[in-house]
């Protein structure tokens, strides 16, 4: 990966950081207007957002955060708008900038902003002629606003020093915008700007006469300050004013003024003190290098057991303490670089508050959602994975589930459906929950659709009934929908969940609602295994899903109309014989039975030989065997052997 791309992706990176953060604080903010701190953090982000997109080159971008910029700074100095309008041009702003990142990510051309940046100039400028008239004066009588003398205050509890810096331009300056703008880039490395005038977009735009005004908190002092300055061009002079621990508005002007007339430079409004005081607590690292090391040590893993299995074969003695030395600094090192990769389910789940507020607009229906557990983690491979089904199920949650206001009165319900989405570890797994408040799942609608597709429902109690709607092209809905009928089944998100080593099972009651609970192995890269013999062949089975290991005959396999089945518990277990499901040789063994449990089904897999547990390291499949739904990927064993992983959960569904 050459520079130029390493840059692109920190960027693309970064930006979808920023974009989550204005979203979620444009959610704050419409519950409650009056939010200034969260409407403040909008302003900064919105504000980096613009410096990285003008440093990459991306004009589209540039300019519409410019001018959402100028809008959250005229809400955060107090300007009354029509609320309603604001915030969905606003969202509607976020939904752009998210649309612009993909059709960069994809090398597309620049996409078309200008409808929204001409609505944007449109409120911007209604009020603009009456702020040239009163910006001499304004000058003159510099006043703080609460909010801003709480900042400093805060920022002088902490070590910082607050300055109000003067900058005048030289009288020749044709590039008065562009200087501000670097004034204002430079004293950004050296801390952070809480205050402008002119605001950010006539500073940029070059409309203020010579002078323009800035709070700058730091830890340097004047010196630092000025000598940083004094690197940008064309600039007259600079008054700097260090504001007191005890000051007031009305005492400012009689603080001490320094002047200096040698070079300056310029910052914008903006807050980032929680930031700048967990400097250093944290590090990026690029995934590939993360891939990487955790490679290395699966390799480590790997020669590990087969140093195990040569000293177990050869017994050599000597080599018994050494290799129980290797032993435990390899697991420590896994241990380790397992934690590393693990990422909070947040990740993903912060997505979905944004989502569910514009589907309760589209359905035009209550909806509220409730997240808990969001600082669970788990393997970054799972994470990242998760989005497409966890969609799926709150979009048919929110579609399906939650009822109209009108029935929800009938039905002496609140008005406002509950959506709740909740995770939290169990063991070495975790646990998703998707639920809902709404009218649950009909059964007898899962019956009916189950006889038009010729399937005998008799024999099948609820809990077998609701299975079918995890069964590829079932769907009670009477209509496709634009929000839940976009060609993704539950057997898909099944299928999905599957892939990643867990499972998935559903419970509901006809008007109490419904629940998915999701089933997700912590970590996809080295797990613990059951390694069996399948028509002569050796296969790996993830222990997380085995629940009890039988010793068989053929006697104890029942053979019904459809399908074979074994009685555990009083409850009939559908059999699988998995060589026949991998087209492998018929064995006449067959001696043993892996009870498995996906979801709340339980399976029989019928296998020839049981050799024992091992921890292996999952390789992923390439080629035509990576295309294979049967196999979760590969492994090498002890003795150098490379073995399948079984994907149970699509070879069961099959």
């Amino acid at each position: 990966m050459d520079d130029n791309s390493k840059y692109k992706e920190l960027f693309f990176e970064e930006t979808e950081e920023y974009l989550q953060l204005l979203n979620d604080n444009m959610l704050r903010i419409e519950q409650n207007i009056n939010d200034i701190s969260s409407l403040e953090e909008m302003f900064r982000a919105a504000h980096t957002l613009k410096g990285m997109a003008a440093t990459m080159g991306y004009k589209s971008m540039t300019d519409l955060t410019h001018r959402m910029e100028s809008l959250l700074g005229l809400l955060k100095s107090g300007e009354s708008f029509e609320e309603n309008n604001i915030i969905n041009l606003i969202f509607r702003c976020l939904d752009k900038l998210t649309e612009i990142v993909e059709d960069l990510r994809n090398d597309k051309d620049d996409t078309y902003v200008d409808d929204l940046i001409e609505e944007l100039e449109q409120i911007i400028n209604r009020d603009n002629q009456k702020k040239v008239t009163k910006k001499e004066r304004e000058l003159e009588e510099f006043i703080l606003s609460d909010t801003d003398e709480n900042v400093i205050k805060s920022a002088y509890e902490k070590g910082y020093n607050a300055f109000v810096i003067d900058i005048s331009v030289d009288d020749g300056c044709l590039l008065k915008g562009p200087r501000a703008y670097l004034v204002i880039n430079n004293l950004e490395k050296t801390g952070d700007v809480i205050y402008t005038h002119p605001d950010a977009q006539s500073l940029e735009n070059g409309e203020y006469d010579k002078t323009f005004r800035l709070i700058l908190l730091t830890k340097e002092n004047i010196e630092e300050i000025r000598s940083k300055i004094e690197n940008i061009s064309e600039i007259e002079n600079v008054e700097i004013v260090e504001i007191q621990p005890n000051y007031s508005s009305e005492t400012n002007k009689d603080a001490k003024i320094e002047k200096s007339h040698n070079k300056k430079e310029n910052n914008r409004a903006e807050t980032k003190l929680t930031s700048s005081n967990n400097l250093n607590q944290s590090i990026r690292v690029d995934i590939q290098k993360l891939d990487s090391f955790m490679n290395l040590v699966s390799e480590l893993v790997i020669y590990r057991t087969r140093l195990e299995d040569v000293s177990k074969r050869t017994d050599i003695s000597d080599i018994d303490e050494p290799l129980s030395h290797v032993a435990r600094i390899t697991s420590e090192l896994q241990d380790l670089v397992l934690k590393i990769r693990m990422q909070p389910v947040s990740v993903v789940f912060n997505r979905f508050p944004r989502m569910v507020r514009d589907l309760s607009k589209e359905l035009n229906k209550k909806i509220n959602l409730v997240i808990e557990g969001e600082e669970t983690e788990l393997d970054r491979t799972v994470v990242s994975e998760l989005s497409e089904p966890l969609i799926h199920l709150i979009r048919n949650a929110a579609d399906h589930g939650i009822e109209a206001v009108d029935k929800r009165k009938a039905l002496k319900k609140p008005e406002e459906g509950i959506i709740k989405l909740n995770a939290y570890q169990e063991g070495n797994r975790v646990i998703i929950v998707v639920s809902d408040d709404g009218g649950g799942i009909n059964i007898e609608a899962i019956k009916e659709t189950a006889k038009k597709r010729g399937i005998s429902t008799e024999n099948l109690t609820d809990e077998d009934l609701l299975q079918l709607i995890f069964d590829q092209g079932f769907s009670t809905a009477k209509e496709i929908t634009d929000v839940s009928g976009r060609g993704v089944g539950m057997d898909v998100v099944k299928q999905k969940i599957s892939s990643l080593g867990g499972s998935i099972e559903v419970i509901s009651e006809i008007n109490k609602g419904t629940s998915f609970i999701i089933k997700l192995p912590l970590t996809l890269s080295i797990i613990q295994a059951l390694l069996v013999k399948i028509g002569g062949e050796t296969f790996a089975i993830p222990l997380g899903i085995i629940e009890k290991v039988i010793k068989i005959e053929e006697k104890d396999i029942l053979e019904s109309q459809l399908s074979e089945l074994y009685m555990y518990r009083e409850k009939a277990v559908p059999v699988v014989r998995v060589n026949q499901k991998l087209g492998l040789n018929e064995s006449k063994e067959n001696e043993h039975l892996i009870l498995t449990l996906l979801g709340d089904q339980y399976y029989g897999l019928v296998v020839d030989e049981l050799i024992g547990q091992q921890e292996i390291v999952i390789k992923k499949l390439n080629g035509i065997l990576g295309k294979m739904k049967e196999y979760l990927g590969a492994t090498i064993l002890g003795n150098g052997e490379i073995t399948l992983i079984l994907d149970v959960g699509s070879i069961c569904m099959r």
